[in-house]
């Protein structure tokens, strides 16, 4: 699956000039080959043409914006690709084209050309200090680094959600007989909704014990075929292997 993690900023704006420094950062960091880190500090109309060349099943936006916070605020923000008001969509085009940047804009107008991928998220700080300048404020820069985090988490997760996205329509209706298996898997499914939209894990590993300990027993449903096993059990590699990597990127006073 393909990744894109981009920058929004507004050069040596001080604080708001974050995303740049966030991009640098994350693209010495060997993230993946399907993992493209970008600068999109561009008009939003050139945007979305980059969106529809790449078409990322993933987009993760990373900002500093006005939004009334407290100074050094880090926020998720899970975006859904919302309907647009023609005339509000021909407004914002028409600021997209001056090169005005700005994370709302750049949503409206890919909104707007059906460009936004289904899963975006947006980590954004908020700002200290706006206007001239090279350098972050001191709380913004302590905050850069906990914004940086959030979108490591991000990519890791992907191909989990994505996983999940496809076993869902598999679940659902009455091709698999009941069981105490599926209806963990479901649990587990709903779960991961859950961190998709909370970005907080919540009970999924403990679900995840319960369906390989149902699976061990053979309490398995009537009707599975070969593909449900494979994403069944790739659900379940998937989640052994974040739970070890989660627990090593938790800071050593929380772990």
């Amino acid at each position: 699956m393909t990744v894109l993690l981009g920058g929004i900023y507004e050069l040596f704006q001080s604080d708001l000039d974050l995303g740049r420094l966030a991009v640098e950062q994350l693209r010495g960091e060997g993230l993946g080959p399907e993992v493209h880190v970008e600068d999109l500090h561009y008009g939003a109309v050139a945007i979305v043409q980059r969106l529809e060349e790449l078409r990322p099943d993933t987009l993760v936006l990373v900002t500093a914006v006005r939004r009334d916070r407290p100074p050094g605020t880090v926020e998720r923000r899970r975006l859904q690709p919302s309907r647009v008001d023609p005339s509000a969509f021909q407004a914002a085009v028409g600021d997209a084209v001056t090169g005005y940047v700005h994370i709302d804009l750049l949503l409206e107008v890919a909104s707007g050309f059906g460009a936004l991928p289904a899963r975006t998220v947006a980590v954004e700080v908020e700002p200290e200090r706006v206007g001239p300048g090279a350098e972050l404020s001191g709380l913004v820069s302590a905050a850069l680094e906990q914004a940086l985090e959030l979108v490591r988490a991000e990519v890791r997760r992907a191909p989990l959600l994505a996983l999940a996205d496809e076993l869902r329509p598999l679940v659902t209706g009455d091709r698999l007989a009941e069981s105490t298996v599926l209806a963990t898997l479901r649990e587990l499914l709903d779960e991961l909704a859950g961190l998709d939209r909370d970005g907080r894990w919540g009970r999924a590993f403990a679900l995840r014990d319960r369906l390989k300990l149902g699976i061990a027993e053979g309490g398995v449903s009537e009707g599975m075929d070969h593909r449900d096993w494979g994403l069944w059990w790739a659900l379940i590699e998937e989640l052994d292997r974040l739970e070890a990597v989660e627990a090593s990127a938790l800071p050593p006073r929380v772990r």
